[in-house]
Parts: C-alpha cells; sequence; structure tokens
C-alpha cells in the first residue's frame, strides 16, 4: 500500500510545460515541490459511499500534476495550465470565496482552495502558495479530475510544511473540502483511492470503517473509457436531491430501527417493508443503494476468482440499477453504454462518477481493444449523432510526492 502520501512515486518525470509554465507564472522562481496524483474510475459501487457502503475503484494513468513553492504573502496564487486562467486569493479571507480582486471564484479553484480551508481546520499549518497545475485527466467525465486537484494540492501543502496526515485524515479532508467548503454531497471514496490505490490492482474500500483492500485485476482485461462529451455540474444537477431522498428514507427507517444509520445497515427485506412509508424516489433510489452494496461483495469475490464474466455483468446490472432506480443517466449514457456492451468482447460496462453524463467505463478482452472502440465509436455516433472520445486506462498508483524540485 502507500500509506504515506509523502512518498517519492515511481511515476514518470513530470511534463515539460508543468515547470514552462511555472516558470512564466512565477519569473525567477523554481518550484519546492512537484506533486500528481491520479484520476479515479469506479467499476463497482456507484453513489454508496455517502451511505457508508462498499466500494471496487482503480486509480488510473491520467492525473493532475502540482509544482508549487512557498510564498510569505499568505496568498494563495493558483495558475491553471489547462484553462490559461489565473487567480490570486488570501488564504486569511478562504470563507469570502471570493480572489483578490474582489470577484468570485471560479469552479476549478475552489478545490484547491477547500483543500486549504480543510486543512486549516484540522490545525495544520497551511502556508502562502505560488502553484501551477496541468490534468491528463478529462475533466466532468466522472473520472474524479476534482479529487485529483484536491490530493495533488494537499500533498504539496504537506511536503511543504513539513507535517504528517494519514491517507485516512488527508481523504477525510478533502472530502470535507466538497462537502463543507463547496457544498457537494459526496462521499470518501474519490479521494481515498487517489491517495491509496496500487498499480495494476483493484481497490477495494470499506467507506465506514476505511478498510481497504488491493484485488487482483485479471491481465486478460482492459478498462476502456467511452466518453459522451457530455458533461454535468454537480452544483445544481439533481445529484444533492437524490442523496436527500436516501438520507430521508434512512430518517424513517432508524426512527424505528436504533440499529440502522445508513443504507448500509439496511437489508433489502427490511427496505421492501417500509415502501409504504417512503415517496416513490426515496425508495427506489435506496433500493439501489442497497443492492449496489450487495453487488461490490459479489464482484470483489468474481476478481479474486478470476471471473470476469461475473464482473461484467455486475457492471451491467449496476447500470441498469443506477438508471432505472437511482436515475441518474441520460440518452447520450444509454446510447454509449449499448454502444459498448454492443461488442462480442465486452464483458460489461456501466458508468463512472455522478452520472447524467461523462463516461461510460467498459470491461474488454485485452486483444480486442481495437476493435472494441472502433464499433462502439461508430456505434455511438450512428445512435446520436455526435462523436465520442475513447482511450484504454492502466491502474495506477496513488498520489505522491514526485520531487523536492526540478
Amino acid at each position: 500500500m502507500n500509506p504515506d502520501p509523502l512518498t517519492k512515486t515511481a511515476l514518470s518525470a513530470p511534463p515539460p510545460e508543468l515547470l514552462d509554465a511555472f516558470s512564466a507564472a512565477f519569473p525567477g522562481r523554481t518550484p519546492d515541490v512537484i506533486t500528481r496524483a491520479p484520476g479515479r474510475i469506479n467499476l463497482l459501487g456507484g453513489h454508496v459511499d455517502i451511505q457508508d457502503g462498499l466500494v471496487l475503484n482503480i486509480a488510473i494513468d491520467r492525473g493532475i500534476w502540482v509544482a508549487a513553492t512557498h510564498n510569505m504573502e499568505n496568498m494563495l496564487r493558483l495558475h491553471a495550465i489547462n484553462l490559461n486562467e489565473t487567480v490570486t486569493l488570501p488564504l486569511a479571507d478562504l470563507d469570502r470565496y471570493a480572489g483578490a480582486n474582489g470577484h468570485e471564484l471560479p469552479r476549478w479553484a475552489r478545490y484547491p482552495a477547500g483543500v486549504a480551508w480543510a486543512l486549516a481546520q484540522l490545525g495544520v499549518p497551511i502556508s502562502g502558495l505560488d502553484a501551477v497545475f496541468l490534468g491528463s485527466v478529462t475533466m466532468r467525465a466522472g473520472l474524479s479530475s476534482s479529487a485529483a486537484v484536491e490530493m495533488a494540492f494537499g500533498v504539496a501543502w504537506q511536503a511543504l510544511g513539513g507535517w504528517r496526515l494519514s491517507c485516512d485524515e488527508m481523504a477525510q479532508a478533502g472530502r470535507e473540502a466538497e462537502r463543507s467548503y463547496m457544498g457537494l454531497g459526496t462521499g470518501i471514496q474519490d479521494q481515498f483511492t487517489v491517495l491509496c490505490a496500487e498499480r495494476d490492482q483493484a481497490f477495494y474500500l470499506d467507506c465506514r470503517t476505511l478498510e481497504h483492500e488491493i484485488v487482483p485485476l485479471p491481465d486478460s482485461a482492459r478498462v476502456v473509457v467511452c466518453d459522451t462529451l457530455t458533461r454535468r455540474e454537480l452544483v445544481g444537477s439533481s445529484y444533492n436531491g437524490r442523496s436527500a431522498d436516501c438520507k430521508a428514507a434512512v430518517s424513517v427507517i432508524a426512527a424505528e430501527n436504533a440499529s440502522v444509520q445508513m443504507l448500509r445497515d439496511v437489508p433489502l427485506d427490511l427496505l421492501d417493508a417500509f415502501q409504504p412509508r417512503l415517496s416513490a424516489d426515496q425508495f427506489r433510489r435506496s433500493r439501489h443503494v442497497v443492492n449496489e452494496i450487495a453487488r461490490v461483495t459479489e464482484g470483489r469475490a468474481a476478481l479474486l476468482a478470476g471471473d470476469l464474466e461475473t464482473f461484467g455483468a455486475l457492471m451491467n446490472r449496476s447500470y441498469f440499477s443506477a438508471r432505472n432506480d437511482y436515475g441518474s443517466s441520460s440518452p447520450a449514457l444509454d446510447a454509449m453504454w449499448f454502444a459498448a456492451t454492443g461488442h462480442s468482447a465486452c464483458y460489461g460496462a456501466r458508468y463512472s462518477g455522478g452520472g447524467e453524463a461523462g463516461a461510460i467505463v467498459a470491461l474488454v478482452e485485452a486483444d480486442a481493444v481495437e476493435s472494441f472502440v472502433k464499433h462502439a465509436a461508430e456505434s455511438y455516433l450512428a445512435q446520436t449523432g455526435n462523436e465520442g472520445s475513447f482511450f484504454t486506462v492502466q491502474a495506477a498508483e496513488g498520489a505522491g510526492l514526485i520531487t523536492e524540485g526540478p
């Protein structure tokens, strides 16, 4: 495992444009630290981490690079290379959600600002920071680019500050950045996977106890991202509403069952017994969560047995459960799922992330990836009239410190 996010990683050297951008943004200075954090794909366990559920993920070989150095002005100066945007904000005024110019912080800047805020709540020293960051993980496609940004910055502050947090503590800081600073009803699976996953392995996480396990990912399969190129925002979408429905169902059940704290504690027969007292949305969204947690247990056993057919079938059932019960699919995701599973070499597919838009993730026979991509691309285009984006990812190691300067 990678229990210490300061552990130097085996990742390749930072891209030259990262250091070029740092020199351009902060002339005459060199970075004190360079960090990298991977994106994340959810193989099984959609929408269950906020109910203390179980998940099976991989970190991926696309991520976020950060080059950073101290500044003495207690300012956070950020340059997002992919967006060619720069923000400066006082660390003393994070609660204002505004830059030094008084303008509202753009969405991308709220992730590192939120991490600074959450770490400060823990009482660790957060210094002024001059930083640039560069991403190779697709934004807002369900690949956890936000968690990668959060953890890359968290590792940078930790390296510069000389203090240590465990993976559990750092992941929880990232979750609080999203929950308390940004107002998102998210769980902990993204940040924890981004920190602690291992190369060429799947990552099993109990979101209640934070116990985790490395699970073999057979070499005979590849994970292919099938991006619909549609996007959604968690803020303002139905994401929080679905989460609220599940919380409301728990409240009703817990009022008569003291052992129930989350849907993790609710067997399907108990949920069925309470159906007359729940709204239709509360019941069906809760049913997805209860069944999905059970699917993860089955999926872990299937991977340990090398049974890709069973695991793929669970991915398919997960997709339709999220679509029909949780209500978080979309016409574009439906089209891409049918495009992916229409190929005989596809074991199974589901979406990764919050749903409504983004990417389908397919488990595909390793020697058939080229023909799979050709088929899926043609099928998606025929169904929607739109192009998709397709690429294979490898399971990668978690976030870490790449170097203490160039």
